[in-house]
């Protein structure tokens, strides 16, 4: 009889155990899904952006102009002022999103690297010139952080282009 409980104790417990590690393995990849699925919103998410019209023109307007653009001339124009604004938004959003790595750099690099580059180079007097005048250290922090960030790591398909960078591959290897 004694046996038989300590037979019985023994199965109990492989059981449990065994139970318990099918429930961490099970949590381990509803987590790995969930974040996955976070990932593929925020994807969404910055595609919406791009596709409003008013951050499309806001972002042509400021790509038409010169490099390292006197920050008066952009105070002093309302619609380029309305333009800059707007661009400065989505990339502040953009580099939020990214550094609560909601989306990773190399996909946003991807969808708009070329963007937060090109009015990065354009408008960082003008932001720079923001932060003294408005005595906030803030403004622009985080579309200068993103624009940094993509030019210290970019995505692979930047330096030799995407089509020769992922030629064959139908998905970027995952992260996590």
């Amino acid at each position: 009889m004694l046996q038989s409980v300590f037979d019985l104790n023994l199965a109990l417990n492989i059981i449990t155990t065994v139970s318990v590690v099918l429930g961490i393995a099970f949590g381990l990849l509803q987590l790995r899904h969930s974040t996955q699925k976070r990932r593929d919103y925020a994807a969404v998410d910055i595609v919406r952006t791009v596709q409003t019209q008013s951050v499309r023109r806001a972002v042509s307007l400021i790509l038409k102009l010169p490099k390292d653009t006197d920050p008066d001339l952009i105070r002093n124009d309302p619609k380029l002022l309305k333009a800059a604004l707007a661009v400065d938004s989505a990339c502040e959003m953009w580099g939020c999103m990214v550094f609560e790595q909601i989306v990773d750099h190399h996909l946003l690099d991807r969808m708009v690297g070329g963007w937060v580059r090109g009015t990065w180079s354009r408008l960082h007097k003008w932001v720079e010139s923001e932060r003294i005048i408005n005595q906030n250290p803030n403004v622009g922090e985080w579309w200068q952080w993103l624009f940094e960030l993509i030019e210290k790591d970019p995505d692979p398909g930047k330096n030799k282009g995407a089509y020769d960078s992922y030629r064959g591959r139908k998905k970027r290897k995952s992260s996590i």
